[in-house]
């Protein structure tokens, strides 16, 4: 009898005890707000109207330590957010796991990518990332880079005796083909129908939005209708891919471990990583891999076609590596032993991060040199701004490779450089984006020995 009070008056008492922690830990983010500076706002929706012009971001992210210091906030309806992007406090943040998590921008992902490692946090993230992990280090990135070489072969052959493409269509199809053959198995000529070629993430227009940021509403809408429509369409599709793969195992059709499903497969079959766990984590490598590199990549010819001196310089380091060369493929040896092309790489990624803002919510307090940000805050990590910061990178908006020289990476503090964000909840998969950019970008510089790539526009992705 006595269970059946204290039962409810616990869970009573837990409740408001819940609640009161999340109204005084609101104040404390209101009150830290109050004292920053910060771009001004429209009344009730803030900062959401300036998410349209993009000549006012681009301004932002190129500026923002000289009208706001390192550290400003924006608001969103009525929550503040906060953006750090100061090395030395993106460490504060950045390398402790404990420190943050995903904020609930990357929940609203779910009804899309699903609960896959972009999305997810806690125990679950912890568990999946040290499953997954060993199938992007380097004695793995052997068996992805033959799919690499014949991917790019098939993108130069569509780019030869061309004088003018839209190059962003053929990266794209090239990035698609090498993502359903890496991750899925499925050969790069045969992803025509593939649903992974019409997704469409909604996040910016909810934010827009933003009463449709409110899932009860969102959920009455026809855009929450085609969102499920999308994730049905993708999960559907790899899990054909999956049962069929699990038939031909059987019947051993088919070369084992082969990409990236064969791998989880495995997990499946040997520890607790579910049948749910893979359909999620397939959707987000096939989403996150597309967009972000093909991204890179014409960025990329971009600045060398506008800085010819530069792509010049490239081109002869491509050249005297791969000189023996007789099959028109470059191997992984050979790409390793091109450290320009890493720099020009890695300038572009300065320059147009393939992910400009990274979202997370502190768990706890984190003291910064003149400012505590309290539990519960909602903070704004931009590559963007961190990659322009006039001392850290000097005439931050040209195009320099050296500066990711020997000499000149000794100038960039840790934390300063992050495409890939850092700390425990960077990206898993960067060293396999490195080298497939590394590969299409030298394959298309050697196979162009009598010309070099112009432009006289600009790039669209």
């Amino acid at each position: 009898m006595e269970k059946c009070i204290v039962t409810p008056i616990s869970y009573i008492y837990f409740v408001i005890r819940r609640i009161f922690q999340s109204i005084t830990r609101y104040i404390k983010c209101v009150a830290l707000a109050l004292r920053l500076p910060g771009p001004e706002g429209a009344p009730i929706v803030g900062f959401i109207p300036k998410l349209r012009d993009n000549k006012f971001l681009e301004d932002l992210g190129t500026n923002a330590s000289n009208y706001f210091g390192p550290i400003f906030r924006i608001w969103i309806l009525f929550m503040p957010f906060v953006f750090i992007y100061e090395p030395e406090d993106l460490k504060a943040v950045l390398a402790h796991g404990r420190t943050s998590e995903k904020s609930f921008f990357y929940r609203i992902m779910h009804t899309f990518i699903g609960d896959g490692l972009i999305t997810s946090n806690g125990e679950k993230w912890k568990r999946n990332r040290k499953f997954i992990q060993p199938y992007f280090q380097n004695n793995f990135l052997q068996n992805y880079y033959e799919i690499f070489s014949r991917c790019s072969l098939k993108l130069v052959q569509n780019v030869n005796n061309r004088r003018q493409v839209k190059v962003t269509e053929l990266i794209n199809d090239c990035v698609l083909g090498i993502l359903h053959e890496a991750i899925l198995g499925v050969p790069s000529g045969e992803t025509k129908n593939s649903p992974f070629r019409k997704g469409e993430l909604l996040l910016l227009k909810r934010i827009l939005k933003p009463w449709l940021l409110l899932d009860g509403v969102f959920k009455c809408s026809g855009m929450s209708k085609r969102e499920k429509k999308q994730q049905s369409a993708l999960h559907q599709y790899v899990k054909r891919l999956l049962d069929q793969r699990l038939d031909d195992r059987k019947d051993n059709q088919i070369n084992w471990n082969t990409c990236l499903l064969d791998y989880f497969i495995d997990l499946m079959e040997t520890t607790d990583f579910t049948q749910e766990d893979l359909l999620n984590e397939c959707v987000t490598f096939m989403l996150a891999g597309q967009d972000s590199v093909g991204a890179t990549i014409a960025f990329c010819l971009y600045y060398l076609a506008r800085n010819q001196s530069i792509q010049e310089k490239l081109f002869q380091e491509i050249d005297i590596v791969t000189r023996s060369n007789n099959s028109g493929k470059i191997d992984m040896d050979q790409v390793m032993r091109m450290p320009y092309l890493e720099q020009c790489i890695k300038e572009t990624l300065r320059l147009a991060p393939s992910v400009p803002v990274i979202s997370r919510v502190l768990t706890k307090d984190v003291a910064l040199a003149n400012y505590v940000l309290p539990a519960g805050l909602n903070i704004f990590i931009s590559p963007f701004m961190t990659h322009r910061l006039p001392h850290i990178f000097p005439n931050p908006v040209v195009f320099d490779p050296d500066r990711f020289s020997e000499e000149g990476l000794k100038n960039i503090p840790s934390y300063a450089f992050i495409p890939f964000s850092a700390g425990s909840r960077n990206c898993i998969g960067y060293k396999f984006a490195y080298l497939e950019i590394k590969n299409i970008i030298a394959m298309l510089l050697q196979s162009h020995p009598e010309s070099k790539f112009r432009c006289n526009v600009g790039v669209r992705t």
